[in-house]
């Protein structure tokens, strides 16, 4: 059975690697001490993906992701406020 979130993402994902490319974003944009700059680079989200249920238009959004290597995905990930400061730098 697949799950349509995922599939919906997936298809999100492979329009935004086109869209970030065209922008020249091919490393992490976040860029924190021990940035891995190209290593394990995906898609940070600037809300939990539980926000995105009731707006799935912004899912797939620019200025709802920005990308980032492992390390940095990781730690704005567990720190919200980071996560808000990042993403008004980038994005606001």
């Amino acid at each position: 059975m697949k799950n349509k979130r995922v599939e919906e993402w997936n298809r999100l994902r492979k329009k935004l690697k086109i869209e970030y490319k065209n922008r020249g974003i091919t490393t992490c944009e976040v860029g924190l001490e021990k940035c891995m700059r190209d290593f394990g680079l995906s898609f940070a989200h600037r809300h939990k993906r539980v926000y995105y249920y009731q707006r799935p238009e912004l899912l797939g959004s620019f200025n709802e992701t920005i990308l980032a290597c492992a390390y940095c995905h990781q730690e704005i990930e567990k720190d919200r406020e980071l996560t808000e400061m990042v993403f008004k730098k980038l994005r606001d």
